[in-house]
């Protein structure tokens, strides 16, 4: 069942004010995806933290735009309890993460992959990239399709609205 929850119609427009209770929000399911050993990994662990999870692949144009973004917004927020994950679709895993993200010179985001799409299906991930917002205590925030520039001055303040939040 909770796998489902995400499949929801809960797009928010990236700026929108939600009067959702906290409460409310729907709870994230405990997806699994590859850390850069190539481990399962599990996303509860980054509970106590908000989260990005953003699915993308280096075959993906808007994609590469975007980590640029994303690589610079996980720099500027190394000190504060923000993680994004970055999460690869690519078919051959880490090792194609890996080498993606060192040739691009991206240093603040780490390789994961998703292999076999397992994590991307349970998010109801219809195309690439694609992002979920996740709260300190597990729930969605936002799911945005599509690329964004995630180091404008309008969702950092957003943010660090959320990351204020207890």
């Amino acid at each position: 069942m909770g796998a489902a929850l995400l499949a929801l119609p809960y797009m928010v427009p990236a700026l929108a004010q939600s009067d959702d209770a906290r409460e409310a929000r729907p709870v994230v399911p405990d997806l699994i995806f590859a850390d850069g050993s190539n481990q399962p990994t599990h996303l509860n662990r980054y509970l106590g933290q908000l989260v990005i999870v953003n699915f993308w692949a280096s075959w993906c144009g808007p994609c590469v735009k975007e980590l640029v973004f994303l690589d610079r917004l996980q720099g500027d927020f190394a000190r504060q309890p923000l993680a994004v994950l970055a999460i690869s679709e690519d078919k051959d895993g880490i090792a194609a993460a890996r080498q993606f993200l060192t040739r691009q010179k991206l240093t603040y985001l780490k390789p994961l992959a998703d292999p076999g799409g397992a994590m991307a299906r349970a998010a109801a991930v219809q195309g690439l990239p694609t992002s979920l917002i996740i709260d300190r205590q597990g729930r969605l925030l936002m799911k945005l399709e599509g690329p964004y520039e995630w180091d404008n001055p309008q969702i950092v303040a957003r943010l660090r609205q959320w990351l204020g939040e207890r």
